[in-house]
């Protein structure tokens, strides 16, 4: 005669179970980790990729000259709306993008984008107010495709390296190399 058995897992079962979900949590989370990386970098190219155009919009409104602006605007805008010192990149190119959103950087992780307006280093301190401006066709006297217009503020919040707007419009990641 056989004894029944109640239906159900034992111990032993249950723990072989749970080490095997732990096991391939392990393996996927850094997976996800990297994907959501990867989206985040991608969202930065195609933000300085829109500031890019609106850039080239500019020139093409002001005889072929690159936009002067403040790297780090002096204050935000009191609740009047009047600003009350030189205008970062963001106010002089709202007209052509009518959205501030686009000069945050989903990896922000030092909180630039709250603090300056925009999460963006634009123009590395040579395009700054009282600068000499610059034609975008040859700015510096060098070419378009090789000459960095903007960049992330900090060169770690992605992990392959900071995002890079050049000139000429395109935007790509550099990496160590």
């Amino acid at each position: 005669m056989r004894l029944a058995r109640d239906a159900g897992f034992t111990l032993i079962e249950l723990l072989v179970v749970i080490a095997i979900i732990a096991m391939l949590a392990s393996i996927l989370f850094p997976v996800f980790a990297r994907a959501r990386e990867k989206a985040r970098e991608a969202s930065c190219i195609s933000n300085l990729k829109q500031i890019g155009l609106a850039v080239h919009m500019y020139a093409t409104d002001y005889d072929g000259l690159l936009p002067l602006a403040n790297e780090y605007p002096a204050a935000p805008p009191p609740a009047d709306g009047y600003h009350q010192g030189p205008p970062g990149i963001s106010d002089v190119l709202e007209p052509y993008t009518k959205n501030r959103q686009i000069f945050r950087c989903p990896s922000d992780t030092d909180n630039m984008f709250a603090v300056q307006g925009t999460s963006y280093d634009y123009g590395l301190g040579l395009l700054d107010i009282g600068m000499p401006s610059q034609m975008i066709d040859a700015p510096w006297g060098m070419e378009p495709s090789k000459t960095a217009l903007a960049n992330d503020y900090s060169p770690d919040w992605h992990t392959a390296g900071p995002v890079i707007l050049y000139v000429d419009g395109h935007a790509k990641v550099k990496t160590g190399n």
